[in-house]
């Protein structure tokens, strides 16, 4: 039980580490390719993971992908807004956006990648091979964290992406009307959201114990 509880958020935490680092890259990339060398410049434009992992949000992670819960974060790539081309809020967004689509091309190639080792390579193999069926569960979690992220992301609450991306798809008025918004509130509506999906379950099944007894 313990050893499988091991297995499983090793290979959730060592997806996690992967799909965000290249979450973070694109980012980087988005900018950089609408004229802002802001993240390149401060290191950020790479594909290593110790350049991306926050070490507060790197140790939550750590912790609570062996207790089943996917809460923690990387450090956000820097973007200089006045340095991005075109429309300001247009390229913010496009550059916001670049995030999550990563995330769900990672779980396109991770999928089809779990299709050709299914069909190609593990016909060929002994039954009961203990590699084949880390490899196979590793690209399930990381098709599903992936899809996660991607989706999570997408949340239009500062400070994730899709904030950015609301903001740059709304009239002018209604998007400066939601940045300050967002400015007074801060992050707060969603550290609430995260609470209430993480606590909810635990309180219903309180609740559930008790009304057995």
């Amino acid at each position: 039980m313990a050893s499988e509880a091991l297995r499983t958020g090793t290979l959730y935490f060592l997806a996690l580490v992967i799909a965000l680092s290249l979450h973070e890259f694109s980012h980087a990339l988005a900018a950089l390719s609408l004229g802002d060398t802001t993240a390149k410049d401060r290191g950020r434009f790479t594909l290593n993971p110790v350049a991306h992992l926050d070490p507060l949000g790197t140790l939550l992670l750590l912790f609570l992908a062996f207790q089943g819960v996917g809460i923690g974060w990387a450090r956000p790539v820097p973007v200089d807004p006045s340095r991005l081309r075109g429309n300001m809020r247009r390229s913010m967004g496009v550059v916001a956006l670049a995030g999550p689509f990563s995330n769900l091309l990672q779980a396109v190639i991770g999928f089809n990648l779990y299709l050709a080792f299914a069909v190609f390579i593990v016909p060929h193999l002994a039954v009961g091979n203990q590699g084949v069926a880390l490899a196979a569960d590793f690209l399930e979690v990381f098709v599903r964290v992936n899809l996660s992220l991607a989706a999570f992301n997408l949340i239009p609450l500062y400070p994730l992406d899709g904030a950015k991306v609301l903001s740059a798809v709304l009239p002018g008025d209604w998007s400066r009307r939601l940045d300050v918004f967002f400015l007074r509130v801060g992050m707060w509506p969603l550290v609430l959201i995260v609470l209430w999906d993480w606590i909810l379950p635990k309180l219903q099944l309180l609740l559930f114990d008790s009304k057995r007894k």
